[in-house]
């Protein structure tokens, strides 16, 4: 039976009992707020709606204060599996709730001094210790942070999370109930807007990898997961010949066959005609470790910034319309998917790339150069990809430096996109080795494939009843490969706000869909060791001509020649390259 999270609230919680209710959707558990009031004599017989079996019990300190003292409360708590308790704010003396809760495990909370660089540890030798984020940390300057104060070390106590080694999430045993503890006053809400051109999650990283693990611990597979994480290592601008820069073909496809990994480079079409036929041979052979994918159209630094809708969509259509003249040339297949040139685009933009066919879009930062007064919320940045502007997916990728960023992306169930430019390879492939090591260390299914696989791959999967599962996706194509050994049925689902689908085609075969509320809707159905593949086709799809002047033709050839110039030559000499560099910024 699908779990309940029941939360009991009073007046002086109710903040962080709603932004728990609202993290708890999100991870797709049904909620419920139980309201107390001033007559705590008997139990709410709100309670009483749904079995104890599959209830997980929440309340804050305040609402414990209240309610700790009462039979039926105790009588409740011996009935329930996992409880989670939170805003434990610092105070000076004992928190008697607090003793009573843990039989005298932890006595109070105390407070770490603001200012101070703060080390972070998500433990891994507990009860529930794997998770992607498990036997990992990090650092943060932040301000005060709030701890528990234990009685001694074989209290009892497991410790899930640490600041400095003092403990901050925990978790211990109470009579048949698994209680986790959280420190800190207040609950992050996940639909508060995020600073313009912020996009790290860090200062709020603590609450919502505990929220995560208590609730994943309690809930299992009726919380939204993905059936596999995928990741790819992303190099942009490098053309398909032996060698581009620090990139050996060659030797880049040896380090990724030695170790598994993936590779996409986010190819410029402008160079469409510039491929050599031995090296295209050598990546064809190996397309389990790479591909291409669309790379802006000229690349030059505003083309996708641009507010005016037919130069991005002509310049749209130019670029697929090279890129398949590419593949008719060399044999070599392109991902639909557009990686946006210098990070730039504008919300037009992405409009346009839905309407031209793309599959989707990927960027470093989520934020339009067009986003005054539309800002991103917490919510935003944690789903599979942002689809907060035009309903269109926009994947995030992150510069391969802290690995604890991949790890929390994982526990996130979003695709691991790292990326770089051939730089990177100035010293050759160990930094690369390395990399993709630490990531398959994660304890998550990973698996490593081209961009393109591990797009149409991203979905969530939630369980809905015996061989019965909801399905969300974000793109127009889906590959779900059946992750368990039985028949299943699906009930899949797609953010759609306009009735523009043409037809859903599921292994070949179109099926009734519907759409409703602003998603499309469609079911099917997955035997055992197959993979369900989905296309959803569109009315409107279309391509536009563009004819640049001479002048901006001219401008995009000197600009490409530099940059050839620059990574071929002079990257091996820093005082050429950055001569090199002031003379492009003026061009």
């Amino acid at each position: 039976m699908r779990p309940l999270l029941t939360v009991l609230s009073s007046e002086s919680s109710a903040a962080s009992d709603q932004a728990l209710c609202k993290f708890a959707q999100f991870l797709g558990l049904q909620t419920e707020m139980v309201p107390l009031h001033e007559d705590l004599a008997e139990c709410p017989k709100a309670l009483f709606r749904s079995g104890s079996s599959e209830r997980i019990l929440a309340l804050g300190r305040t609402t414990l204060s209240k309610v700790f003292h009462r039979d039926w409360f105790a009588n409740l708590l011996e009935q329930t599996p996992f409880l989670f308790a939170y805003d434990f704010d610092p105070i000076d003396c004992d928190s008697q709730e607090l003793k009573w809760l843990t039989s005298g495990a932890l006595t109070s909370v105390s407070c770490l001094a603001e200012g101070v660089q703060k080390h972070f540890t998500v433990h891994a030798n507990v009860t529930h210790g794997n998770f992607p984020v498990s036997g990992k940390s990090y650092k943060l300057k932040s301000g005060p942070a709030a701890v528990f104060s234990t009685t001694a070390p074989d209290s009892g106590v497991e410790t899930y999370i640490s600041v400095n080694g003092h403990p901050h999430f925990v978790s211990v045993a109470r009579g048949r109930s698994l209680v986790f503890l959280l420190a800190g006053p207040g609950l992050v809400d996940i639909d508060a807007s995020v600073t313009y051109g912020n996009d790290s999650l860090r200062p709020w990283y603590a609450q919502l990898i505990a929220l995560s693990i208590g609730l994943r611990a309690a809930a299992g597979p009726w919380c939204w997961t993905s059936p596999v994480t995928a990741a790819t290592f992303i190099v942009d601008d490098p053309y398909l010949k032996k060698r581009y820069g620090f990139i050996n073909y060659e030797n880049l496809i040896g380090t990724l066959q030695k170790e598994g990994g993936a590779v996409t480079i986010a190819f410029i079409p402008y160079n469409y005609r510039r491929s050599d036929a031995e090296t295209i041979d050598l990546l064809l052979r190996n397309s389990n470790h790479f591909s291409i994918a669309v790379h802006g159209c000229d690349h030059t630094g505003g083309e996708f910034a641009s507010l005016i809708e037919p130069w991005l969509t002509s310049t749209i259509g130019c670029a697929l319309d090279r890129m398949e003249d590419h593949s008719r040339q060399t044999g070599m297949p392109f991902d639909n998917i557009m990686i946006f040139p210098k990070c730039c685009f504008s919300t037009k933009a992405l409009r346009a790339l839905k309407s031209s066919g793309v599959a989707a879009s990927v960027n470093s930062s989520p934020w339009p150069s067009d986003n005054a007064g539309n800002p991103l919320t917490i919510r935003d940045l944690l789903q599979v990809a942002v689809t907060h502007f035009e309903n269109f997916p926009l994947f995030l990728r992150r510069s391969p430096e802290n690995v604890f960023d991949f790890a929390f992306d994982a526990l996130f169930q979003k695709p691991l996109l790292a990326a770089e430019h051939h730089g990177f390879f100035r010293n050759g492939y160990e930094s690369l080795t390395r990399f993709i090591r630490d990531l398959s260390n994660i304890k998550t299914n990973l698996v490593w494939m081209p961009l393109g696989q591990a797009i149409s791959s991203s979905c969530l999967m939630r369980q809905t009843g015996e061989d019965r599962f909801a399905i969300q996706h974000l793109t127009k194509v889906l590959r779900l490969p059946n992750p368990t050994s039985n028949d299943l049925h699906l009930s899949l689902e797609k953010p759609e706000p306009h009735e523009s689908v043409k037809a859903v085609v599921v292994d070949g075969a179109e099926v009734p869909f519907d759409i409703n509320s602003g998603r499309l809707e469609y079911k099917a159905a997955l035997v055992a060791g197959a993979e369900l593949n989905v296309r959803v086709l569109y009315e409107h799809e279309h391509r536009a001509n563009r004819k640049p002047s001479w002048k901006y033709r001219l401008s995009v050839t000197a600009r490409r020649m530099m940059s050839d110039i620059r990574d071929n030559y002079l990257s091996r000499n820093e005082r050429l390259l950055l001569f090199a560099e002031k003379i492009m910024r003026r061009v």
